[in-house]
């Protein structure tokens, strides 16, 4: 009987609006639009994956695995001259990370990094990886674990979002209120006055009824 297989499924999907280059044009915050460039590496090898965490005495849930197995590292919605985007790590970067940088005397007891953005970082918590749909992802700002944030999510569930968002950081919305928006907008408008020479005014205090 075959799994019904999200990772896969999202992967898919992808592929359908990636151009022969692997770029597509991705939409952000206040109309911004841009090229985003995505590169996967060759698929893991089953054994080799399953002793490198059973040798780093770490647990690896099954969503997980499937992304391994087709795609042993990967970079999404990197910008095709400037970079960026969010970087998947191979085992081996794991294994750097983990041991070579010893993050392992940095972070929760069973925590191991899968993943980055400019220097954030993407957790799996091996003791919350029960079955399919543990939540067991977690998101810090560079390595500061005490403030992380907990994505309440597993690794296909986080994916196919990610891939439906165009690389947006979806997890941090639940945290937005209107006004951390509207002052990160100011800081957008401030931008737009100060270095394309516009003259645009956001507004706060306008009516709904003006």
């Amino acid at each position: 009987m075959e799994i019904f297989n999200i990772v896969e499924l999202a992967l898919s999907g992808l592929r359908k609006r990636l151009d022969e280059n692997n770029i597509m044009l991705v939409q952000g915050q206040q109309g911004y639009c841009e090229p985003a460039h995505f590169t996967f590496a060759g698929g893991a090898e089953s054994g080799e994956m399953n002793e490198f965490f059973r040798s780093l005495n770490l647990i690896a849930p099954w969503d997980y695995k499937e992304f391994l197995l087709r795609h042993n590292g990967a970079r999404l919605f990197d910008h095709p001259q400037y970079g960026g985007g969010i970087e998947l790590f191979s085992l081996d970067e794991i294994r750097r990370y983990y041991v070579s940088y010893d993050y392992i005397s940095m972070i929760p007891n069973g925590w191991y990094p899968i993943g980055s953005d400019n220097g954030d970082m993407l957790f799996i918590d091996s003791n919350q990886c029960h079955d399919r749909a543990s939540n067991y992802l977690y998101w810090t700002e560079m390595l500061f674990v005490d403030s992380a944030i907990e994505i309440e999510m597993n690794f296909e569930r986080w994916l196919e979002r990610l891939l439906i968002c165009n690389g947006a950081h979806f997890w941090d919305w639940k945290r937005e209120t209107s006004e951390s928006y509207y002052r990160y907008v100011k800081g957008c408008v401030d931008n737009y006055n100060t270095y394309e020479g516009k003259n645009i005014t956001l507004e706060i205090e306008k009516k709904a009824r003006d």
